[in-house]
């Protein structure tokens, strides 16, 4: 059950807005080395008339830069005295990585997307991700925790398997409102964020964006166009939900899978993302430098080919995921 909120002040950190108002400021998490505190900026949109808190956030991996555009511009484009509840923005959650053009926190090497809900006693990555649990994920009703898969890869949105079953179901016509299409992971992964809000009863969906170190306008403007339409799917703007056009989409719920490599080579891709597939049809081809085949990846049944993530660098090592292929659900 979604709590009603704007008819008092929201504060988070320095941001404070009123019913109607909207408020920029900064969320401190930790203290540097220096002793100057380092903080994540937040932005609030609060609205006129009651209604449920959706936050959107982004940056857990450092090198994904894309929520900050979309949030920029939803700060423009969302007015709060035309909305109901509240929306708050928090386009970058992990500095150092962020500093570092990493996916990773340099100071302990890890990946803040694996240890929520953190821990305050903890390394630098827990801590901040316990203050980011306890002032954003808590106090919020709906969740859109937006990343980046780099090309080749179709925009699509992923539902995690945590959760009840109404949540999963909530988080399913949420992420069907957005308008990516949608895929269900079937591999928790232990500290995720979603994971963590799914638990907690949270409808949660994972968008994923194009592209790392850089912003694409197809996934600004197409994630803008998606949390629009989610306020509008949870009444808290008027107005109908807007389809997003995506080459090689689907309309269907599938539940997707990664196909990782067991040997490693200089990665040759055999299909185009969106390409339906059936089983055993070669995806891509590993070589040596010499062009020896060191292992062909092919698809353990029928599906569409939606990504071969791989973070941009064409060559693959053992147990590094080659491609996602969703496939009907059961």
């Amino acid at each position: 059950m979604m709590d009603d909120q704007s008819e008092t002040t929201f504060e988070i950190g320095t941001a404070r807005a009123d019913p109607g108002e909207t408020s920029t400021g900064d969320l401190n998490v930790a203290v540097g080395m220096d002793s100057r505190t380092v903080t994540i900026p937040i932005c609030i949109v609060n609205g006129a008339r009651p209604g449920p808190v959706v936050l959107v956030e982004g940056g857990l991996h450092g090198i994904e830069i894309g929520t900050v555009e979309v949030c920029r511009q939803l700060k423009d484009k969302v007015d709060p005295t035309d909305m109901a509840g509240t929306l708050v923005l928090a386009p970058q959650v992990n500095p150092w990585a962020f500093l570092a053009s990493s996916r990773f926190t340099p100071q302990d090497s890890l990946d803040m997307n694996r240890v929520f809900p953190g821990a305050p006693g903890g390394s630098l990555t827990h801590q901040v991700a316990r203050v980011v649990s306890r002032e954003l994920l808590d106090r919020a009703d709906v969740v859109i925790d937006c990343h980046s898969c780099n090309p080749p890869s179709l925009l699509f949105t992923i539902i995690g398997e945590e959760g009840d079953a109404e949540t999963r179901r909530q988080s399913i016509e949420i992420a069907k409102a957005f308008g990516y299409p949608v895929v269900l992971a079937n591999t928790a992964y232990s500290g995720t964020l979603s994971g963590y809000c799914l638990e907690q009863g949270k409808p949660t969906i994972t968008p994923e964006f194009l592209f790392s170190r850089r912003f694409d306008d197809t996934s600004i403007q197409t994630g803008v166009t998606g949390v629009l339409n989610v306020l509008r799917h949870l009444g808290m703007l008027d107005g109908d939900v807007q389809p997003i056009k995506v080459e090689g989409g689907f309309d269907e719920v599938r539940t997707y899978r990664s196909i990782a490599a067991t040997s490693g080579g200089f990665c040759f891709f055999e299909q185009e993302c969106g390409a339906v597939v059936s089983r055993g049809d070669t995806l891509a081809v590993l070589c040596d430098y010499w062009g020896c085949e060191t292992e062909r990846i092919t698809a353990p049944e029928d599906g569409i080919v939606i990504a071969f993530p791989l973070q941009g660098n064409q060559a693959a090592g053992s147990g590094d995921k080659i491609a996602y292929l969703a496939y009907r659900v059961e």
